[in-house]
C-alpha cells in the first residue's frame, strides 16, 4: 500500500486539508489572543490608574506635596503591581511617581496627558525614553473631593504583554501540533482502509488482465466498497466460467476449422470464397491449381485483380449484387482447362460475401465431343453399307435379277455389305462390353507361344496372296504372360490384318516376342506407308482413319486398335506405336509376366 499513488494522494490531501486547517484556526486564534491580552492590559492600566486616583481622592488629595503617609500608601499600593505611576497636578507638575518611573514622564507635555486634559483620559503606545522598548501609557484626569484637579499616568511595559501573548502562542502552536499529529494518523487509518480494498481489487483486476482468476477477493468493509468486492468476485466468477466457455468453443472452432480446411484441400473441385467488397479470403489447392494462380499472389486482393477473366468477374459482381444464383464455363487460356464456376451469396443482408466452386468439366467435354464424334461416325459407317445394300437391292428390283451378268455379283455386293456391317455391329458390342466391364476375361498366366504361332499360321495364307512376307522370330522356352486367351489372340489377329492390309505388294510382317524386365513383350513391325507423328495419339480412337477411302478399301471397321488398347489396359498391359513417314510401323505390346502378377 505505500507504494501506492493514490493512497498517498488521498493522504497528502487530507493531510494537507488537516494542517492548513490547524494553520488557520492557530493565526486566527492567536490574533484574537493578542488583542484579548491587550485588552486585559488596557484594562488593567484604567484599574490601576483608577485605583491611584480612588486613593488620593479618600485621602482628599488638595495641590501641593503629597503628604508622606498618602505617599507610602501609594508605594505600598503599586510595589506589588509591574505598571509604573506618576501624578500631575493641574500645573503639569509631577507632585508624586513611582519607583522609576520619572524617566518615562519628565514632563506633562505627552501624548496621553495631553488627551487626559481633552477628553478625561489618553491611551498610546510609543516607545519609552530609550527609544528602543515599546510601552503603553493611560493617563486620566479626575477631581479630589476639594475639587483639585490632578492626573494619574500609568505605564505598562509592552515586553511583558508580548511575553504573555507568546506563553499563550506557545501553548496554543502545542495544542495545534498534537491536534495534527492525531489528525494526520487518523487521516493514514482511515486512507488505509478506504485505499487497502481498491488496491486488493487493483491487484485481482490486474491478474484478470494476464489471464489469472483469483478465487474471492477478501474485503471486510460492510459500505461501497465491500458491495464492489462482492460484485467483483461474482464478476469474476462469471467472467472466469464465460472463458472457459469461450476456450472450449474456440477448441471446437479450431477443430472444425482444421477438418474444414482439411476437406476443402482434399476437394477435387476449386473453392474460393470472397467478402463484400470481391477481395479473396480463401482458395483451396484444388482453386489455384484450376485457376493457375500462386497463393502470395491471391489472398487480400481483389478477385479482379487477380483472376484476369472478365466472365468470371462479372459472375462474382452479380452474385454479390443479386439473389440470382448464377453459372458459366470458362476457358483457363495456360492451361485450357474448361471449368465450370457457380457463384453463391453468403447468408446475411447485407451480404458478408460470396463463395465460388470451379468443376473441372474439360475431361466431361472431352469426351461429349468423342461422344458426338463417335456417334457421328458409327452413323456413317453404318451407312455406308446400308446405302450400299439398298443400292444393289434396288438395282436388282429394277430388273437386275434377269440380267445373269450381273445379278450375281449385285448379291455377292450385298453379302459382302452385309459382312462388313455384322463385323462392325459386334466390334461395337465387343467394345462396349469392355468398357462397361461386362465383358468376362480370365486373366491368367498363359504361355503366349502358342497363342502367338496359331495367329501367324492362320495369316500365313493371306499374307502369301497378298505377296507379303511374314516371319516370327519367338524364344523357344515357354513365355508366361498374364493375359486371357482368346483375348490375347484378338489382339494379334487385329495387328497383323492392319499390318497385312497396310502393307503393299512385296513388303514385310514380322512378328517378335520376348521376356524382358518382368515384362512380356510382344512387336508387330511392318514395311507399311508409316503413321506421321500428329495422328499416332489418335489412332487407337474409335473409328478414327488416317485415310478413310482406303481403310474402307481393305475392309476396315476403325474400332480394332481401340479394341487392342481395351484389352491391353484390361490385362495389365499397355500398347504404343513407333512409325516415321515411309519407313513402316511397330507395335509394341508389353503384358505382365506370370511371375510379377504372382507378386502383386
Amino acid at each position: 500500500m505505500l507504494s501506492s499513488q493514490l493512497f498517498w494522494r488521498v493522504f497528502f490531501i487530507y493531510a494537507g486539508l488537516t494542517i492548513g486547517t490547524a494553520l488557520a484556526l492557530v493565526f486566527i486564534l492567536s490574533g484574537q489572543q493578542r488583542d484579548a491580552v491587550e485588552l486585559q492590559i488596557e484594562q488593567r492600566l484604567r484599574e490601576d490608574a483608577h485605583t491611584v486616583a480612588t486613593l488620593l481622592m479618600a485621602e482628599e488629595y488638595s495641590e501641593g506635596e503629597l503628604t508622606q503617609p498618602l505617599q507610602d500608601l501609594l508605594n505600598a499600593v503599586t510595589s506589588i503591581e509591574s505598571t509604573r505611576f506618576a501624578v500631575f497636578d493641574q500645573g503639569g507638575v509631577i507632585r508624586w511617581t513611582s519607583k522609576n518611573a520619572k524617566p518615562y514622564w519628565p514632563d506633562a507635555d505627552t501624548p496621553e496627558i495631553r488627551l487626559a486634559h481633552e477628553a478625561g483620559f489618553g491611551l498610546t503606545r510609543r516607545a519609552g525614553p530609550t527609544g528602543t522598548q515599546e510601552q503603553l501609557y493611560y493617563a486620566l484626569r479626575n477631581k479630589s473631593p476639594t475639587g483639585t484637579p490632578f492626573i494619574v499616568a500609568a505605564m505598562l511595559p509592552v515586553d511583558q504583554m508580548l511575553t504573555e501573548v507568546s506563553t499563550a502562542h506557545y501553548q496554543l502552536w502545542g495544542t495545534a501540533g498534537t491536534i495534527g499529529i492525531l489528525a494526520l494518523a487518523v487521516t493514514y487509518v482511515v486512507v488505509s482502509r478506504i485505499i487497502g480494498p481498491l488496491e486488493t481489487l487493483t491487484h485481482a483486476a490486474e491478474e484478470m488482465s494476464q489471464g489469472q482468476f483469483p478465487a474471492e477477493v477478501k474485503v471486510r468493509s460492510r459500505n461501497e466498497i465491500g458491495t464492489l468486492a462482492q460484485v467483483f468476485n461474482s464478476m469474476s466468477r462469471q467472467l472466469a466460467a464465460r472463458i472457459d466457455d469461450l476456450q472450449e468453443q474456440r477448441k471446437q472452432l479450431e477443430a472444425n476449422h482444421l477438418r474444414l480446411e482439411t476437406i476443402l484441400a482434399s476437394m477435387l473441385e476449386g473453392v474460393i470464397a470472397v467478402d463484400e467488397q470481391e477481395c479473396i479470403l480463401f482458395a483451396n489447392p484444388a482453386a489455384l491449381r484450376l485457376m493457375d494462380l500462386k497463393p502470395s499472389s491471391m489472398l487480400g486482393r481483389p478477385i479482379w485483380e487477380t483472376v484476369r477473366h472478365a466472365s468470371f468477374n462479372d459472375l462474382v459482381h452479380r452474385c454479390l449484387h443479386s439473389e440470382e444464383i448464377p453459372r458459366i464455363e470458362m476457358l483457363v487460356p495456360r492451361t485450357q482447362n474448361t471449368l465450370a464456376v457457380t457463384a453463391s451469396r453468403l447468408p446475411g443482408e447485407p451480404t458478408a460475401g460470396a463463395v465460388i466452386v470451379l468443376h473441372d468439366v474439360t475431361e466431361l467435354r472431352r469426351l461429349e465431343s468423342l461422344r458426338q464424334e463417335f456417334v457421328q461416325n458409327v452413323s456413317h459407317e453404318l451407312k455406308t453399307p446400308l446405302s450400299s445394300i439398298a443400292a444393289y437391292a434396288d438395282t436388282l428390283l429394277e430388273g437386275g435379277l434377269e440380267d445373269e451378268g450381273c445379278n450375281r455379283q449385285f448379291v455377292e455386293r450385298i453379302a459382302e455389305q452385309a459382312d462388313r456391317l455384322h463385323s462392325l455391329i459386334q466390334d461395337l458390342i465387343a467394345l462396349a462390353r469392355m468398357e462397361a466391364a461386362d465383358e468376362h476375361l480370365e486373366v491368367e498366366p498363359i504361355d503366349v507361344n502358342p497363342v502367338l504361332s496359331t495367329s501367324i499360321d492362320d495369316h500365313l495364307e493371306v499374307a502369301r496372296n497378298k505377296r507379303i512376307t511374314l516371319t516370327s522370330d519367338g524364344p523357344s522356352e515357354t513365355t508366361l504372360g498374364l493375359a486371357d486367351e482368346d483375348g490375347l489372340r484378338t489382339i494379334i489377329d487385329n495387328l497383323l490384318d492392319n499390318a497385312i492390309n497396310y502393307t503393299p505388294a512385296g513388303g514385310k510382317v514380322h512378328v517378335s516376342w520376348k521376356q524382358a524386365a518382368g515384362r512380356v513383350v510382344i512387336q508387330v513391325q511392318d514395311t507399311g506407308p508409316g503413321i506421321a507423328h500428329e495422328h499416332q495419339q489418335r489412332i487407337f480412337q474409335r473409328f478414327y482413319r488416317i485415310d478413310k477411302a482406303r481403310s474402307r478399301e481393305h475392309g476396315g471397321t476403325g474400332l480394332g486398335l481401340s479394341i487392342v488398347k481395351h484389352l491391353c489396359q484390361a490385362f495389365g498391359g499397355n500398347i504404343s506405336v513407333q512409325s516415321q513417314l515411309g519407313q513402316g510401323s511397330l507395335f509394341i505390346v508389353e503384358l505382365k509376366t506370370a511371375s510379377v502378377a504372382v507378386l502383386k
